[in-house]
C-alpha cells in the first residue's frame, strides 16, 4: 500500500473512531443528565408545604364543597400557578395527597375538591355486605353533572378570591389553571376539558379556563362515537394508567379502554403512560390501608411524581426543560421499564 493511500485510511479510521466515541459520551451525557432531571423533578421541591381545610358554599346550588388547599410558603413568590384535584368515587378531600404535596413544594397552589353524593359517604358506617351497593348508587350522570358544577364552582370562587387579593388567592395566577383527578375524578376532568356527551348533541362541560390536564385512570365507558367524544379536547392532557387499573366493581372495564381518550385526541401537547402491572388505586394519591402495597408500587409513585411535575412545569409554568424532558430519548423514559408504555402527539 502507497504511504500516503495508508496516512489517509488511518485519518479515515481516527477520524470515525472520534466520532464514534463522542456520540457515546454524547448518549451517556443526555442520560445523565435525564437522570439527574429525573431526580430533580421527582425530589421534594425547595418549598415548604402549608395546608389548610376549608367548606366553600355555593349559594346558587345550595350545595357545600369541602377543600384541603396545598401552597408552598411565602418564600415561593406569588403569581404561582392553581391546579385542581377531584377525587374518585368514594373518596374524599384527603384524596390526592401525594400529588398534591410534591406540586406545592415545586411552587404550585393545589386545591382538592371533594363532591357529596359520590364521596366517601357512599360507604362510610355501612356493613360490609352493603359497600359494593353503596358505592354504585353514587355511579350515575347525575352526579358526573354535580362534580362538573363543582369545579365551575371552586374555579369561580378562586377568580373572586383572587381578584380580592384574599390570603394565599394574593399570589394566585389564575390565567395558568390546571385540572386533574383519579377515576371517576378523571371522568369530571375529560368533562371539564371538552369532553362531549356520546349520545345528546353539543352537550359538553367544557371550562375554557382551564389550560392544562392530567387524568389518573381515565376511561371511555361508551365505546361510539369516540372520535367526537374527545375530539374537542385541546388542551394539553397527560393520561396515566396502568396494565392492571382494570374493572372497578365489576364494571367490566379494561386497562385498554383507559387509552382510548388519548388515542382519539386530536394531536397537541397529548400524552399517555402505561405502567406495566400498575394497579388501579396506585394513582389515586393516598395511602389505601385496606390494599396490600404490591412491589412497583413506589417506582410508579416515584415516575408518576417526575410525569406530572415536568407536565406542568410544561403547560403551566412554560419551562421549556420540562417540556424537552418529557419527550426526550434520555428524559422521562430513564423512569420507565421495557414494559412501560410512552406515547406522545
Amino acid at each position: 500500500m502507497k504511504p500516503g493511500l495508508d496516512c489517509l485510511l488511518r485519518y479515515v479510521a481516527a477520524a470515525l473512531l472520534a466520532l464514534f466515541l463522542a456520540s457515546v459520551i454524547a448518549e451517556n451525557a443526555a442520560a445523565a443528565d435525564g437522570a439527574n432531571a429525573a431526580a430533580d423533578y421527582t425530589g421534594p421541591g425547595r418549598w415548604r408545604v402549608e395546608t389548610r381545610d376549608q367548606t366553600w358554599r355555593d349559594g346558587k346550588r345550595e350545595r357545600e364543597v369541602p377543600v384541603r388547599l396545598f401552597w408552598p410558603g411565602a418564600e415561593a413568590g406569588s403569581m404561582l400557578p392553581v391546579v385542581l384535584f377531584s377525587h374518585g368515587l368514594g373518596g374524599s378531600r384527603a384524596a390526592g395527597q401525594l400529588w398534591a404535596e410534591h406540586w406545592a413544594s415545586h411552587g404550585l397552589i393545589v386545591l382538592v375538591m371533594q363532591h357529596p353524593g359520590s364521596d366517601d359517604a357512599l360507604w362510610k358506617e355501612r356493613p360490609l355486605r352493603d359497600i359494593e351497593s353503596g358505592m354504585k348508587s353514587g355511579m350515575t350522570a347525575s352526579n358526573l353533572g354535580l362534580r362538573v358544577g363543582d369545579v365551575r364552582f371552586v374555579i369561580d370562587e378562586i377568580m373572586h378570591r383572587a381578584k380580592v387579593a384574599e390570603g394565599i388567592w394574593g399570589r394566585a395566577d389564575t390565567s395558568r389553571l390546571g385540572m386533574s383527578g383519579h377515576s371517576f375524578g378523571a371522568q369530571t376532568t375529560l368533562s371539564v376539558s371538552g369532553q362531549k356527551s356520546p349520545n345528546l348533541a353539543g352537550q359538553s362541560g367544557i371550562d375554557t379556563r382551564i389550560v392544562a390536564a392530567i387524568a389518573f385512570s381515565p376511561n371511555a365507558r361508551n365505546k361510539s362515537s369516540l372520535a367526537r367524544q374527545f375530539g374537542d379536547i385541546r388542551i394539553p392532557f397527560l393520561s396515566i394508567t396502568g396494565t392492571a387499573d382494570g374493572s372497578i366493581l365489576g364494571d367490566g372495564t379494561t386497562w385498554q379502554d383507559r387509552t382510548l381518550p388519548f388515542e382519539n385526541m386530536q394531536a397537541g401537547g397529548k400524552f399517555l403512560i402505561v405502567f406495566d402491572r400498575a394497579d388501579h388505586m396506585v394513582f389515586g394519591g393516598q395511602d389505601i390501608r385496606r390494599r396490600p402495597a404490591n412491589a412497583g408500587d413506589a417506582r410508579v409513585q416515584s415516575a408518576t411524581k417526575a410525569a406530572t411535575l415536568a407536565f406542568w412545569k410544561s403547560y403551566l409554568q412554560g419551562d421549556p426543560k420540562a417540556a424537552a424532558w418529557l419527550t426526550a430519548e434520555g428524559g422521562l423514559r430513564v423512569m420507565l421499564e421495557n414494559q412501560d408504555q410512552f406515547k406522545s402527539k
